[in-house]
């Protein structure tokens, strides 16, 4: 037998061990008991770790030695039971795992795929990572869950194209994940969930009707006591699965020594937990509009996890998509059979789905990775003259990983800094943030204020994140700690240079050709948002319009839809003004206070008039003589100069009139940052497409 790395699926309430043999076939691996699932229950004594069956039998009764639903504290940091943290718990499940899978395959077994909710933040993955080395295993990544469910059911069942949405509903959390299948890979487009939200809330929620109707039958609650509690916690799990074939369900509770049954219909535990249903239609409906979507580009939905076989899942989300959603064969097993599949690359060809597309045994298959949520920085920008902090975007969500993003623009703020801190959040909005932590990076000695930073963000094939700085003067990489976050004071931060932009527009007749204007408009607008909300309020964007006459469409300013309004009535006419085009430009930004980084974006489709080229040329150098970086975008190879371009700035690039405009201002955009500081120098001959990055 080849040497085997396992998918585990680490859930909330039950575990699974699965690999692929030689025969490229997925397979579970049974637990010592022969079991194809472990409770991820832990009891802890002195002397004594007792992880599965065992431990989830005496929960109810030794609460303050048992302890369930770990997963839901993977990312508190002071989270502790029994002196363990919730890293070293999960790491002992995983570890109970890991001898029962080489027990049953007869090797060793060090390497692992492990999965997560599609919605844990960097250090919940983090730590995942962490209790799989913590068990013995090199982890080759951490996946998530419906991914890997995906996956499981896609090799056999989805064709080349299609859009699935995975409705992972486990123990303990709910995943609303969309992917698309295209030639092997399984691309996420958008993830939305909640951690808190599981099969255990419904099952608590039928404890409490049955609870309540037995102290009023008894005048006491048997949740007092222990026995009992565990017995009618463990009655109602059984019966909210029995809901699925049954429409009435007599619940019985044993309590001081009297058998009492309570009779509970279907229409009852379902009315009382509808609101919860309603939660996942609407974490659902949130996954298609963050990818974009409406329900009607949804192929295939997929039922996940052990808890999906609620009877009002699946008619609730029919109801709302107008699709009735599909269920694995195994559906408690498909998480950690994806993984296997994920961890060895590639699985044996079966009927239908994916197979249909290759010839041979194996068919190879590829996950793409995702950032479920922005990656942003707290960071001190300047309003008015007045330092504040803010939170500036790094990384948008749905952004393929592992990558890693560069800012040239943070500077050390006071002379004499022996250190500052760049605290680092996921988050889907201001109100909605996950604390990922505070990188402290040391200065140099000589750090003087002004002095620019050059900070570059990772995330790892995993979605974990790292943070570098290096020193622009020196070009030496900055020692790095990260501490527990805190908000900083303003002295203790980079600060980030306010940025004024000005975009100069080619509004000439020859803009009309291939719809140029309506996609320059797009790009301009989409950079603005991007320049806008990456700086926290100390960037302004301008609009100037340059055709036979020179317009300023649009002074800097903070607001995106003043921008958007200046570029909604902008339509070609006459010819090219270039010159005076850059010079009113060049007004319009050197009008930012002192201290603030300027730049000038010219984008346009050809040259100026012939009687205006030596004035163009004059008007670049007023460009740099007025500290201002300009640069331009030449729109069709044919029709622009490239030569005459870079005579203005070697921050000059040519690319096709297409819908890669947007990633064009933005590399501009960035390496004028960087020009700045000189960091990194401009090609000679100017930026090509391959620098669109």
């Amino acid at each position: 037998m080849d040497k085997i790395v396992v998918g585990i699926d680490l859930g909330t309430t039950f575990s699974a061990v699965a690999y692929v043999d030689d025969q490229g076939r997925p397979r579970v691996v049974p637990n010592a008991d022969g079991k194809t699932t472990t409770p991820s229950v832990v009891l802890i004594e002195p002397g004594r770790i007792v992880v599965g069956d065992v431990a989830m039998n005496q929960w109810f009764t030794r609460q303050e030695h048992v302890v369930r639903w770990i997963k839901r504290a993977m990312g508190d940091a002071d989270y502790r039971f029994q002196g363990l943290s919730a890293v070293q718990i999960s790491g002992e499940i995983l570890k109970a795992l890991k001898a029962d899978a080489e027990l049953n395959l007869g090797q060793a077994i060090e390497e692992a795929v492990v999965t997560c909710p599609a919605y844990f933040n960097s250090i919940e993955i983090e730590n995942t990572k962490a209790a799989g080395e913590m068990a013995g295993f090199r982890v080759r990544e951490v996946v998530k869950e419906p991914t890997a469910a995906a996956v499981c059911y896609g090799v056999d069942e989805l064709r080349e194209g299609q859009t699935v949405l995975v409705c992972d509903l486990g123990g303990g959390t709910y995943d609303a994940t969309i992917l698309t299948v295209d030639h092997g890979t399984f691309l996420p487009r958008a993830s939305m969930g909640d951690r808190q939200l599981g099969g255990h809330d419904w099952t608590m929620d039928l404890v409490g009707v049955v609870a309540e109707r037995l102290q009023q039958r008894l005048g006491e609650d048997p949740r007092n006591d222990l026995v009992a509690g565990q017995m009618l916690y463990e009655a109602c799990e059984q019966a909210k699965r029995d809901f699925a074939r049954v429409a009435e369900v007599a619940i019985p509770c044993s309590y001081r020594r009297r058998m009492e049954q309570v009779a509970v219909t279907r229409d009852e535990f379902e009315a009382v937990t509808e609101w919860r249903i309603q939660a996942l239609v609407m974490w659902s409906e949130r996954a298609l509009e963050k990818a974009g979507l409406t329900w009607g580009a949804i192929d295939t939905i997929l039922l996940v996890g052990g808890s999906c076989r609620l009877r009002r899942m699946a008619l609730a989300l029919a109801g709302a998509s107008g699709r009735a959603p599909v269920m694995g064969r195994e559906p408690d097993l498909m998480v950690a059979l994806g993984a296997a599949i994920i961890a060895r690359g590639q699985v044996r060809r079966r009927r239908g789905g994916l197979a249909e597309s290759h010839r041979g045994g194996l068919i190879p298959v590829e996950p793409k990775r995702i950032i479920a949520r922005s990656l942003g920085t707290r960071v001190v920008t300047f309003e008015g003259g007045r330092p504040r902090i803010t939170t500036a975007l790094l990384i948008p969500h749905s952004t393929e990983s592992p990558v890693s993003r560069s800012r040239d623009d943070f500077e050390v703020s006071v002379a004499g800094q022996t250190h500052f801190d760049v605290p680092v959040v996921e988050f889907e909005s201001d109100d909605d943030m996950d604390v990922v932590g505070n990188y402290r990076f040391t200065c140099p000695p000589s750090a003087a204020k002004g002095d620019k930073i050059t900070i570059t963000f990772h995330y790892d094939v995993s979605g974990i994140i790292a943070v570098e700085a290096v020193d622009r003067r020196s070009g030496r990489p900055l020692a790095v700690e990260r501490l527990p976050y805190q908000e900083p004071g303003v002295e203790g931060m980079a600060v980030r240079a306010p940025r004024w932009v000005v975009f100069a527009i080619d509004t000439s007749y020859s803009m009309e050709s291939g719809n140029k204007i309506a996609i320059a408009k797009a790009a301009v607008l989409d950079n603005a948002r991007s320049l806008l909300e990456g700086y926290g309020g100390s960037c302004k964007v301008g609009l100037v319009a340059f055709a036979s006459e020179v317009t300023v469409a649009c002074h800097p300013t903070s607001d995106l839809a003043a921008v958007a309004d200046a570029l909604a009535p902008l339509e070609p006419s006459g010819m090219t003004a270039m010159d005076e085009g850059i010079r009113q430009a060049v007004d319009l930004v050197t009008g930012a206070p002192a201290g603030t980084d300027l730049d000038v974006v010219m984008v346009t489709d050809g040259m100026p008039d012939d009687t205006r080229r030596q004035r163009t040329l004059e008007m670049a150098a007023y460009a740099s003589a007025k500290g201002v970086t300009l640069s331009s975008l030449g729109l069709g190879h044919g029709d622009v100069d490239l030569e005459f371009l870079n005579a203005l700035s070697p921050l000059s690039l040519v690319i096709g009139a297409n819908e890669r405009m947007s990633e064009a201002i933005s590399t501009l955009l960035t390496r004028s940052a960087a020009s700045r500081g000189g960091l990194k120098e401009p090609s000679r001959g100017g930026l090509s497409e391959a620098d669109i990055t």
